[in-house]
């Protein structure tokens, strides 16, 4: 049964993959405008945005134990 269930699947994923190639509007698509819009600076600053939020959790704990250690 699980065999025709997953059969019926990719055959109906090929359908559907096979009438989306063959439709004309497909032939004009252009991507131009969402590539033009991601430039080096914003890959970058994302990056680097993604890198400061893994890191500030260790750091602020690291400066924290720091300066309570000044106290003791």
């Amino acid at each position: 049964m699980k065999n025709i269930k997953r059969i019926g699947a990719v055959l109906l994923t090929a359908l559907a993959l096979a009438m989306v190639a063959i439709t004309p509007a497909n032939v004009a698509l252009d991507f131009t405008a969402l590539t033009a819009a991601v430039d080096a600076t914003t890959i970058v600053a994302a990056l680097t945005a993604i890198a400061a939020i893994k890191m500030l959790p260790g750091v602020a704990k690291w400066g924290f134990n720091k300066v309570i250690g000044w106290f003791r």
